[in-house]
């Protein structure tokens, strides 16, 4: 799997590493006991849930990679948060993250984002995303990050985020790596 990060949150240590192919199973089930409300915020609208077929496509397909933010409780390791990152060929990944409900607001997004930032420099100059309008928390944490805020292009509903990556950017978290 590569490098894990690891970073100290209130509930123990979360480390942040990317999914093989043969984990879709936990990002379907990640997703599907997201709260409506944060299943809608994740994929900017209305999905119900994901089929393994599109979380394959999410952690394996060209161009892309997943993370996952696990913790151990009761001696098992629980997935608690995902970010997945799409490279263009104009220098630019997208982004997109999703935190468990009830694990919202321990510094598991800002994790995320600093993890798949660090990642992302080798292929991308800029890291960018667009957020629901609605969704407070996702735009706390952008400006939390380092991203700058604009209209979406796309969507009247959207913001645009984005941000440089390569340069040092403020994110609170030192993130430990082990091999």
């Amino acid at each position: 799997m590569g490098v894990a990060d690891h970073v100290a949150i209130t509930a123990g240590l979360l480390t942040l590493r990317t999914l093989g192919a043969a984990e879709a199973p936990l990002l379907v089930a990640h997703i599907a006991a997201l709260a409506p409300a944060s299943r809608h915020s994740r994929f900017l609208g209305g999905v119900n849930r994901i089929t393994e077929a599109e979380a394959l496509r999410l952690i394996a397909g060209p161009g892309v990679f997943a993370l996952a933010g696990l913790v151990e409780t009761g001696g098992e390791m629980m997935m608690v948060g995902e970010a997945v990152c799409a490279f263009g060929s104009d220098g630019r990944a997208e982004f997109a993250l999703s935190v468990a409900d009830a694990w919202q607001g321990q510094g598991i997004g800002r994790a995320l984002v600093a993890s798949l930032a660090r990642r992302a420099v080798p292929r991308a100059r800029f890291l960018h995303g667009e957020v629901l309008q609605g969704n407070r928390r996702m735009l706390a944490l952008a400006e939390r990050t380092g991203f700058s805020a604009g209209f979406s292009r796309n969507d009247p509903r959207l913001v645009a985020l984005s941000r440089p990556l390569g340069a040092a950017v403020a994110t609170g978290y030192a993130l430990h790596q082990v091999a």
